[in-house]
């Protein structure tokens, strides 16, 4: 019983992780487009002297660097996340062999 709750817990770790992962791929492509957008609206309201242009498009700018640096930083988490599994199965595997050599 359990082995069960915990392949149950390891089970929906994973399904989490993989939402993460892909959710990580959209927020980082969400955010270069907004990072885009904005940058021509600074340059189109600097270049016609329209401030709140230039202004939204600094807000856009700077809101699609955060959605981006999340998108990064879920990915990172992710590669943590998997270092970990390998080095718990690889400390099960060594539990596993010194038990086999008792």
């Amino acid at each position: 019983m359990i082995m069960d709750d915990k392949d149950d817990v390891r089970e929906r770790a994973h399904h989490a992780a993989e939402e993460a992962a892909h959710s990580a791929t959209a927020d980082k492509a969400k955010g270069r487009v907004k990072e885009a957008v904005g940058k021509v609206k600074e340059k189109v309201g600097g270049a016609i002297g329209d401030h709140e242009l230039e202004a939204k498009g600094t807000a856009q700018r700077i809101d699609g660097k955060k959605d981006r640096l999340k998108g990064e930083i879920k990915d990172k988490i992710e590669d943590v996340k998997e270092h970990i599994e390998a080095g718990i199965d690889v400390v099960k595997e060594k539990i596993d062999e010194a038990r086999g050599k008792k």
